[in-house]
C-alpha cells in the first residue's frame, strides 16, 4: 500500500456500508482509491463522471451519502454555490465533503471560502497527494442548513 493511499484512507471512518459519492472529471486514480476504500467496508460507491452530468438538471437524493468527493471539476462549474448546495443536501448530518484539484489549478483557500459560504464547517487543507490539493470539511447537524 502506498503512502498516499494510506493517508487518504485514514480520512474515512470504516463503518459498515459506508456511502460515498464521487463526482470527478477523468480522475481514475482517485476513483480507484475510493473504490478500494468503499469495497473494504462493503459499502455503496456512486461515481458520476462530470462530463456526463447535465448541471441544469443535477439532483441528488437527500441525506444519501456519508462522504462526497469532488475531483478535478470545481473550476468547470459555472454556478458553484448551487452545485455545492445540491451536494450538501445529499449528505447525512455530520458527513464530510472532500474537494480535490490539481495543484496550482485553484487556490485551496478559495475552496475553503466556497465551503464556508455554503455552511460547511471545520475546513482543512490536507497535504496527502503529490499532484492534488485536498480540502475537507464537515456538514454539521443544526448548523446553517444542516437541519
Amino acid at each position: 500500500m502506498n503512502k498516499e493511499f494510506e493517508l487518504f484512507n485514514s480520512l474515512f471512518e470504516k463503518n459498515p456500508n459506508i456511502a460515498v459519492l464521487n463526482i470527478n472529471h477523468k480522475s481514475d486514480y482517485i476513483k480507484g482509491l475510493l473504490e478500494k476504500i468503499v469495497n473494504s467496508t462493503g459499502g455503496k460507491f456512486v461515481n458520476k463522471e462530470f462530463s456526463k452530468l447535465e448541471l441544469s438538471k443535477f439532483r441528488l437524493t437527500p441525506r444519501e451519502f456519508e462522504y462526497a468527493v469532488i475531483c478535478d471539476c470545481i473550476d468547470m462549474i459555472e454556478d458553484i454555490d448551487r452545485f455545492i448546495k445540491e451536494v450538501y443536501h445529499s449528505l447525512e448530518n455530520s458527513a464530510q465533503i472532500i474537494l480535490l484539484t490539481k495543484k496550482g489549478n485553484i487556490d485551496p483557500y478559495k475552496l475553503i471560502n466556497i465551503l464556508d459560504r455554503n455552511d460547511f464547517r471545520a475546513m482543512n487543507k490536507i497535504d496527502i497527494f503529490e499532484e492534488y490539493d485536498l480540502v475537507m470539511a464537515k456538514k454539521m447537524h443544526m448548523w446553517g442548513n444542516g437541519l
